[in-house]
């Protein structure tokens, strides 16, 4: 395996631990759904969301990546996030919680 194999083999690895990742993250947008459904709580929380992208944002800006690629990544998974709990929520009614 040449080094430019051995690189392309690290970065599949690491795209599938991010798509693993964004599973885990969506399982619990699910969870988060179920429970802002049940208890008739707002989907969005401006509040909360203006200080997570803040504090990802500087975080990711420490870690060496840029301010641009790192918001325009927060806010595709926010909506993503957002559009599931929507979903989630929007169908439990009366239904427990679990």
């Amino acid at each position: 395996m040449t080094e430019l194999e051995k690189y392309r083999d690290h970065i599949d690895r690491i795209d599938k631990q991010l798509i693993d990742l964004l599973e885990e993250r969506f399982m619990y947008s699910k969870r988060i759904g179920k429970i802002k459904g049940k208890r008739d709580i707002s989907i969005l929380q401006s509040d909360r969301w203006d200080k997570i992208l803040s504090s990802r944002i500087e975080y990711a800006v420490k870690a060496g990546l840029s301010e641009e690629f790192t918001g325009e990544f927060l806010r595709l998974v926010h909506r993503e996030s957002l559009r599931i709990q929507q979903e989630i929520a929007g169908n439990e009614g009366s239904k427990e919680v679990d």
